[in-house]
């Protein structure tokens, strides 16, 4: 009898590396990182201007991003997303704990439910543009915007990373089907 957890991972992993369609268009699939969702309930949100994690400030604008490593994202009024490449969960985790405190918080690992794609070049935007509603411009969603949105139908987080580097979080489940959408909608673009 197969190995049945072993051939479902074989089914359902992503090119490792990258692609190179021209000059002006590359996609990649980032390496596993840690991800957590904290969520302030409605007093402590309030207060979300004097939080530090890690010593760091979160974002205080709806749709916005900060951070190196770890990257903040406040994708909701009450929800932000942290993710890295350089420090474990349980390690993130800690540091939130300690940096909320007495507030009401909740925080989830939701690392191995999420997989990134990376959409760089200068012709990402109108890639993206292709396949979700929003304004990619500058001077609408600039180097500090990240999203909530649709992308192919499928529910992402989009954040410009710079002027032509986008990384979209997207479920694991539908990673590839989005994978595949990409590299469809790149038809017709040069």
């Amino acid at each position: 009898m197969p190995d049945v957890v072993s051939t479902l991972l074989a089914q359902s992993s992503l090119p490792s590396g990258g692609k190179v369609y021209s000059d002006h268009l590359k996609l990649a699939v980032l390496p596993n990182r840690s991800i957590l969702q904290l969520r302030l309930g409605t007093r402590s949100v309030k207060t979300v201007a004097s939080l530090r994690i890690a010593g760091r400030s979160v974002p205080t604008a709806m749709n916005s991003w900060s951070g190196d490593d770890p990257v903040f994202c406040r994708v909701a009024p009450d929800q932000w997303l942290l993710q890295s490449a350089l420090h474990e969960a349980a390690d993130l985790e800690e540091a939130v704990r300690t940096g909320c405190g007495k507030r009401s918080f909740a925080v989830t690992n939701i690392s191995d439910a999420c997989a990134t794609l990376v959409i760089e070049g200068s012709l990402a935007a109108a890639l993206i543009a292709r396949g979700c509603g929003l304004d990619l411009s500058l001077g609408v969603f600039g180097a500090t915007s990240c999203s909530r949105t649709r992308l192919a139908q499928l529910p992402v987080v989009l954040r410009r990373v710079n002027s032509e580097r986008f990384e979209c979080l997207v479920d694991r489940s539908a990673a590839q089907y989005l994978y595949d959408w990409i590299e469809d909608a790149v038809a017709g673009l040069e």
